[in-house]
């Protein structure tokens, strides 16, 4: 915000937007912090990617609760699959088709 706005000091933009100094700082900490931790959390995941490429987010959010337990990382099951979405490194889902009766029939008439 400050960065958009330089002729005008923090004091005036944080009453425009109805915001202390104080909450303008805690948020610009929280947002370097959660950098951080999703940053070390990707090349974590990377790592064990590398040893199991088609670990499910689940199995993989499973493994990875000592270490964020270690590092101090508060994040939940759902921002985790969000992180995974938004660094590309969801494993695809396969495609899987039911072979019916009808299926079978058409095969053998085809042979």
């Amino acid at each position: 915000m400050k960065y958009n706005f330089k002729g005008i000091s923090l004091v005036d933009l944080c009453s425009w937007f109805g915001l202390t100094r104080q909450a303008y700082y805690q948020n610009k900490r929280r947002i370097l912090k959660t950098a951080i931790e999703e940053e070390i959390l990707i090349l974590e995941i990377r790592g064990i990617r590398k040893k199991h490429k088609c670990l499910g987010g689940r199995k993989l959010f499973g493994k990875l609760e000592e270490f964020v337990y270690e590092h101090q990382i508060k994040m939940g099951r759902d921002a985790f699959f969000d992180l995974l979405r938004s660094g590309g490194l969801l494993v695809r889902r396969r495609k899987r088709h039911q072979v019916t009766t009808n299926a079978i029939k058409l095969r053998k008439k085809q042979l």
